[in-house]
């Protein structure tokens, strides 16, 4: 069995037959659907990146988790309105991680 997502630029996925697809490719067309499995890859692909950017502006380990988690539950909501046109996901992402950082430290 091949695994869902691996760690490189390009990857072979089935998603309705095989294709040579880019990684915010893969992400925007698996969660659509809200595809649990990929969100899942999403998350263990972004979310070190995105703690670390938390954890700069958050001194507190457990506020900056409960930020994490605030931010990926927003993103999973509000997926659908992604424009792979404007953003690339790990910006996207991370617009969402400064929000709920002004969010918690007020």
């Amino acid at each position: 069995m091949q695994p869902l997502y691996k760690r490189n630029t390009h990857q072979e996925v089935n998603v309705g037959g095989n294709a040579d697809l880019s990684d915010d490719q893969f992400f925007f067309t698996t969660l659509q659907p809200y595809d649990g499995a990929a969100f899942k890859a999403l998350y263990q692909k972004y979310s070190a990146a995105i703690y670390g950017n938390i954890i700069r502006h958050v001194d507190n380990e457990e506020k900056a988790k409960l930020i994490l988690q605030q931010t990926f539950c927003e993103v999973w909501e509000a997926f659908p309105q992604f424009d792979q046109t404007k953003f690339r996901i790990f910006t996207w992402i991370n617009q969402f991680a400064l929000q709920a950082i002004k969010k918690f430290t007020l």
